[in-house]
């Protein structure tokens, strides 16, 4: 009887949500790296993942008990540590001379998801999420340990005209899409994918995009 009660749920369930609007909260980590065309440096060119935390709420506009349309707003830090090795120039006997860069980059933001969300049941108290929809970053604050400048040719044999102070832009658009499970109607636990479209630096030929990974847990009212 209880085995029979536990599976009772229609996996697809097309019936009308008993409330419109539910309300969320989520706390998670992260995982994100922002890098650089690899021709920017031309000796070697890291950018290693780090980690940050993401808090914030989210609120389910409820069409069908299948169907959600979920914005959400967070506050979200992300770190990465960065190498750089370029050819600076070449001494009298024609050797290279070579510039080093190395630190650790941090940034803070807001994010604004909205993502359409699908929702099967795979019990009567575990349901099974599956979310996808843009995103749009706004960057608050972005701190940089050590020096980050890169090399400016008059062409790729010569001695650099000038070195310029790599600047990251203010914004960012993407795409996040995940999964993951409620259980007992109100305890979450997701991973989701953010993989930003736009390039991450003043200089667009720079290249290079932002993406994360971001695993979290949540509880809805």
């Amino acid at each position: 009887m209880a085995a029979s009660a536990a599976w009772s749920a229609d996996f697809f369930d097309t019936s009308a949500p008993e409330s419109l609007i539910d309300l969320g909260v989520r706390f998670g980590v992260n995982t994100s790296n922002r890098n650089l065309n690899k021709e920017v440096f031309n000796v070697w060119n890291l950018n290693s993942w780090g980690t940050g935390i993401d808090a914030g709420v989210v609120v389910d506009i409820n069409f069908r008990n299948y169907f959600s349309i979920q914005p959400g707003l967070f506050y979200e830090s992300r770190s990465g540590k960065y190498s750089y090795v370029n050819v600076a120039g070449y001494n009298e006997e024609g050797e290279a001379e070579y510039m080093t860069q190395y630190g650790r980059d941090r940034s803070y933001n807001f994010v604004i998801p909205i993502m359409a969300a699908f929702h099967f049941n795979l019990s009567d108290d575990i349901r099974w999420n599956v979310e996808a929809g843009p995103y749009l970053q706004i960057r608050l604050k972005n701190s940089v340990n050590g020096d980050f400048y890169y090399p400016v040719y008059t062409n790729p044999a010569a001695n650099p005209t000038d070195y310029v102070a790599i600047k990251s832009t203010k914004c960012d658009f993407g795409l996040k899409f995940g999964t993951g499970l409620k259980i007992l109607d109100h305890y979450v636990v997701a991973v989701h994918y953010e993989a930003g479209w736009l390039k991450p630096w003043s200089d667009s030929r720079l290249g290079g995009r932002n993406k994360a990974w971001v695993f979290s847990l949540g509880y809805d009212f």
